[in-house]
């Protein structure tokens, strides 16, 4: 044979190979997204508007770029040959770590302290935090705040060299004297953790093992003070193999490895009070006739083993993955036990995600000066039924301890200090009754310890108007 044509068959040949992702969507099954990935809809040719769409290139690349044949397989072999010649992730938001440990390379910045929460943001997230359970409070519950500890936070050892800590604390330690300060009551994991005695994460997964899951348990009903409740942690279980890791599947979507949990003896006492497809759904609902107490629980996707152990340990309780926490479903489950659980690598959202709930009202003695501080302020519909949603942002010198205050007709409120604002502004985010009149609206805040009131404010309406 020629060497032309051998060449022109290799071609031929190299050709045919390419063009499989293509002509193998037409001809094959759609592969459903891995692990945690989100895969592009289909393009559109027009917009909801009616007109061409000049986006349309741009969506049908990203749509064949997620939707290709065979693409988790290809993805799949590729992540196997880049670990085992570079020993390297594939995937951008995974850390490979030693002795086969998966980690989510965002957590290493709070490993090495290199992108700290701000003092502003720490006061918001406690501040916001102990207006949560000033409103439980006031509704006959009781609101406990935990946070789940990252991976790395835990076991470092099998991190890969990623550098030397700086010096300083971690975000959670920071934050628990300022919970104090707040009156906020704080369930530490962090400590039965870490003298545990044996690793409760799994290697290949961001989160807890149900072992792990059943000490956040007992550590729980410690500080609840829970009578009569399981200690699950000391249970006897079987050893089987059956988990695979989020991390894993989200390196290698085909791969078939798995690591070993623990099936607890013992059987779980409560019963859904509604069908549950997934420990993801976004609401659980369970009944426990042999307990009492009334648990209402926002949680994370730690709370996905979570659960189970918490629902046997109440009569009712209902868990959400609401995020802006809903506090409306206080009302509605009558829960006597409130309990905010969220990982360390998210505390960022208890400062920027203002939780939906009416704004407490607060009495102003006196007129204050002028400060030298502005403000601008938002008003919306939607997110509370009978509530205008306010948003803002206070520019100027400020206490970082500040709270802030919002006058809005004849009445002052206290706003979250939370939500999303220019670097060096401090956001906040407040909800107020919809009939209230519109007679003036204006920001008060501290500045070494004095009441002021900023010295200009801006408004403005979006969506429904008050």
């Amino acid at each position: 044979m020629k060497l032309s044509t051998k060449a022109n068959l290799a071609m031929g040949l190299f050709l045919c190979v390419c063009l499989i992702p293509s002509v193998g969507m037409l001809l094959l099954p759609e592969e459903p997204a891995a692990a945690n990935q989100t895969l592009a809809q289909p393009p559109s040719l027009r917009t909801e508007e009616g007109g061409l769409n000049p986006q349309v290139l741009d969506e049908v690349t990203d749509y064949v770029a997620d939707h290709f044949a065979l693409r988790q397989r290809l993805i799949t072999a590729n992540a196997a040959l880049e670990g085992l010649v570079f020993r390297t992730s594939a995937q951008d938001s995974v850390l490979m770590g030693k002795e086969g440990w998966l980690f989510y390379r965002e957590t290493v910045a709070d490993y090495l302290h290199t992108d700290p929460l701000t003092d502003r943001e720490l006061f918001g997230a406690a501040r916001t935090l102990a207006l949560l359970t000033e409103y439980a409070q006031n509704r006959g519950a009781r609101l406990v705040f935990t946070a789940a500890p990252n991976k790395a936070s835990l076991y470092p050892q099998y991190l890969p060299y990623v550098g030397v800590p700086l010096e300083g604390q971690d975000d959670i330690d920071r934050l628990v004297p300022l919970l104090r300060e707040q009156g906020v009551e704080y369930a530490d994991l962090f400590t039965p953790f870490r003298e545990a005695g044996q690793v409760l994460y799994h290697s290949t997964d961001s989160h807890w093992t149900n072992r792990g899951a059943a000490l956040a348990h007992d550590a729980l009903a410690d500080a609840l003070g829970l009578e009569g409740r399981t200690e699950w942690f000391t249970q006897p279980g079987q050893i089987v193999k059956n988990h695979r890791g989020d991390l894993y599947e989200m390196v290698y979507p085909t791969g078939g490895a798995l690591e070993e949990d623990t099936e607890f003896d013992r059987p779980f006492g409560f019963t859904p009070a509604r069908p549950i497809r997934s420990p993801e759904d976004q609401h659980i609902q369970t009944e426990n006739l042999a307990k009492t107490g009334n648990l209402l629980m926002f949680r994370d996707s730690f709370g996905n083993t979570l659960y189970p152990f918490m629902a046997d340990s109440f009569g009712r309780a209902l868990f959400s993955r609401s995020m802006p926490y809903q506090m409306s479903l206080l009302e509605e489950t009558g829960a006597d036990t409130v309990v905010i659980e969220l990982v360390e690598r998210n505390l960022n959202y208890l400062a920027e995600r203002a939780p939906i709930f009416p704004a407490p009202l607060r009495e102003l003695t006196g007129e204050p000066p002028q400060g030298g501080a502005s403000a601008q302020i938002t008003s919306s519909g939607g997110g509370l039924e009978g509530y205008i949603r306010l948003e803002g942002a206070l520019s100027g010198p400020v206490d970082v301890d500040s709270p802030i205050y919002v006058q809005w007709g004849d009445s002052l409120y206290e706003a979250s200090p939370a939500g999303e604002a220019e670097e060096g502004a401090y956001p906040f985010t407040l909800y107020v009754p919809s009939g209230s009149a519109l007679d003036s609206v204006r920001v008060l805040y501290l500045l070494d310890g004095q009441v002021l009131q900023a010295v200009r404010t801006e408004f403005s309406h979006t969506g429904k108007n008050p």
